[in-house]
């Protein structure tokens, strides 16, 4: 079953808005998607804490292989989450999704563009499902195992 694959302290951060945040690495999408990429990840899902502020986490269960060989080889637990908190969000959206039973959608890349001094960040996955969303603020971005490691990234 799902809730048995993710380890009991992740629902528990992600709701409370407890992660670590402050050990993330700020940075934008493009210089992310120089150094780093998505595919082949599995989304767990998008929080948005709508009752406190305008930011949203991306939770993502981070595909290894693609990774650069020094983080690779700093990985004690063998599995790597992404969480990538974006501020002053102003529109969320999906495009093409439809029920796919209890399969987890698998990232195929993501897209950032400025627009007009906003950003535009669209994820597609391998079932043609997209999500699009529109913000102005910040980008986090979280490594950590699921033992509670942190990687620097």
């Amino acid at each position: 079953m799902i809730e048995n694959y993710y380890p009991s302290w992740l629902s528990q951060e992600l709701i409370n808005n407890r992660l670590p945040w402050q050990e993330g690495k700020n940075m934008s999408f493009g210089d992310f998607n120089e150094q780093y990429t998505l595919h082949d990840s599995y989304w767990i899902g998008i929080f948005y804490n709508i009752g406190y502020e305008q930011a949203i986490t991306l939770a993502i269960d981070w595909d290894s292989v693609w990774l650069p060989d020094e983080i690779k080889k700093s990985i004690t637990d063998g599995e790597l989450y992404i969480f990538i908190r974006l501020t002053g969000v102003e529109q969320i959206s999906t495009a093409n999704y439809i029920d796919i039973g209890n399969i987890s959608r698998i990232i195929v890349g993501c897209e950032f563009e400025k627009i007009e001094g906003k950003k535009f960040l669209a994820i597609d996955d391998v079932f043609g499902g997209q999500i699009n969303i529109l913000y102005k603020g910040e980008e986090t971005f979280l490594a950590l195992e699921k033992n509670r490691t942190i990687l620097n990234i």
